[in-house]
């Protein structure tokens, strides 16, 4: 009778998750990945991505889904759940959704980030109503309108970009300097409708029913109020490491899982891959993560076989 024990839940279906559900499936491992509220996670957002191996140019959605599909095809299972905690009992690790517990010989969280929020005044009232974390979902419902992208670093670059093909006028608003790549940087100049505002913070967010003006810390052409028919904030994102430390695991000053060379957490039998973790020196990529996953089901593999995960050379 066939058991009701996975040997591995993979909690993610980015990058990181999909890699671990390839690779397990080859170890012909009984596999469940339970994919949140975004499957596939953040890479969804980008237009294109020119830096994954074996594709000149894809866009990230096509991407995230060429990653599921394949996953499925090699016997993965996988649902679209999302997991409200993970607790070990005896041997093994219980995985509860809102609508089912799972049982597992291994867990592997692959996660990922979330967008982080500025914490300004007026940010969380005008959530969907003017205040945006991606550029791409959400540029072409402010078409002919003035907005503001606040961050220097790849995402609002990137993002401005994407917003100023439909918006009359970009601000980019930056604390200090330009921290994108140059390529980006180069691009970005080429846009007659982009206008940067440097060494400036934004300290709220004003509006009626949509957002209307935010207020700065510097004044900008003689003023310390901007009219703004939107704000995109694109300032990085935070590690998804609540289930993780709610389990007990080590996490570094910055909120990272802290994971050795076979991507295993403090706490045995739970391994974390991707973006979430401290691994790769912290290149958060898809090309990193689609390896940290491959490397954390080979780990729990050999975890479950009672065999020593790290590989030692002969």
């Amino acid at each position: 009778m066939e058991s009701n024990i996975y040997d591995t839940i993979i909690v993610g279906a980015g990058a990181a998750g999909c890699s671990a559900a390839i690779y397990a499936t080859r170890y012909a491992m009984k596999t469940l990945m339970l994919g949140g509220p975004m499957p596939g996670g953040l890479i969804t957002e980008a237009r294109d991505v020119e830096n994954y191996p074996g594709f000149k140019s894809i866009s990230g959605m096509d991407l995230a889904k060429n990653f599921i599909d394949q996953a499925v095809s090699l016997g993965a299972k996988y649902q679209i759940d999302t997991v409200s905690s993970i607790s070990k009992v005896d041997n093994f690790f219980e995985v509860k959704t809102f609508e089912k517990v799972y049982q597992a010989k291994s867990v592997i969280l692959a996660t990922g980030t979330h967008h982080r929020k500025l914490g300004v005044k007026g940010e969380e009232e005008f959530a969907g109503r003017g205040v945006s974390y991606c550029a791409t979902c959400d540029a072409p419902f402010f078409k002919d309108k003035v907005v503001a992208i606040i961050g220097g670093g790849n995402s609002a670059v990137e993002g401005a970009q994407d917003v100023a093909m439909h918006a009359k006028l970009v601000y980019l608003i930056y604390r200090s300097e330009l921290k994108a790549a140059p390529l980006y940087i180069e691009e970005l100049k080429k846009k007659e409708n982009i206008t940067e505002v440097p060494f400036t913070n934004i300290i709220e967010i004003k509006g009626d029913s949509v957002v209307k003006m935010i207020e700065l810390d510097n004044p900008f052409n003689d003023s310390v109020a901007l009219a703004v028919g939107g704000v995109f904030i694109q300032i990085g994102y935070v590690p998804q490491t609540d289930l993780a430390g709610t389990l007990g695991a080590e996490l570094t000053k910055n909120m990272y899982v802290k994971v050795d060379a076979g991507m295993s957490s403090s706490i045995a039998g739970l391994f974390c891959a991707g973006d979430m973790n401290n691994a790769s020196n912290l290149l958060h990529q898809q090309v990193t993560s689609a390896a940290e996953g491959a490397i954390a089901a080979q780990s729990a593999y050999r975890f479950i076989k009672t065999s020593p995960y790290l590989v030692k050379e002969a």
